[in-house]
């Protein structure tokens, strides 16, 4: 039995909408003035984890995207940032 690359994209996209849903539940309740360790982590592990499945089937634009959020996070992350609501 042999899988088509369609199946692992269709894994791919399966995953990326449970990450997606994930980083969702945690910036619902993240509060910008005082954000959560954990929830920041969690955040950045969804987003580093699209990122590579991303690399990996050649969709470039959405690797570099979230490459930059997960510079972003880093920046919150280590204090270099305060978050906010606002999107610009």
């Amino acid at each position: 039995m042999s899988m088509d690359i369609s199946d692992f994209y269709q894994t791919f996209f399966d995953e990326a909408d449970e990450l997606l849903a994930d980083m969702e539940q945690h910036l619902l309740v993240l509060q910008p003035e005082a954000p959560d360790a954990e929830q920041l982590n969690a955040i950045f592990r969804a987003a580093h984890s699209i990122k590579g499945g991303a690399g990996t089937f050649g969709f470039s634009v959405l690797q570099e995207t979230t490459h930059l959020m997960e510079n972003l996070l880093d920046e919150a992350r280590r204090g270099e940032m305060q978050l906010n609501t606002d999107i610009n």
